[in-house]
């Protein structure tokens, strides 16, 4: 019998710097899926990943060091 080899990527939450977004990418993925700015970034400026986010809604911070992930960056326009 033979079977088919699906396998599953490991996602890394990463924040889009320009859109503010949080999202599921693949570890190589460099450009955002909102508004394709290449600014993605894996981990708050103190180091601690991002994972905790995807399931929050409002204002984030950081838990680690406190910093606040919410808003757009001036530069995007939808």
């Amino acid at each position: 019998m033979r079977t088919l080899g699906f396998g599953v990527r490991p996602s890394t939450t990463k924040r889009c710097t320009v859109c503010g977004r949080f999202r599921a990418y693949d570890a190589d993925d460099r450009y955002c899926i909102i508004c394709g700015h290449d600014a993605l970034e894996a981990e708050c400026s103190c180091g601690r990943d991002f994972s905790y986010a995807l399931t929050e809604s409002g204002p984030i911070h950081c838990p680690r060091c406190g910093k606040a992930f919410h808003g757009k960056s001036p530069e995007f326009e939808p």
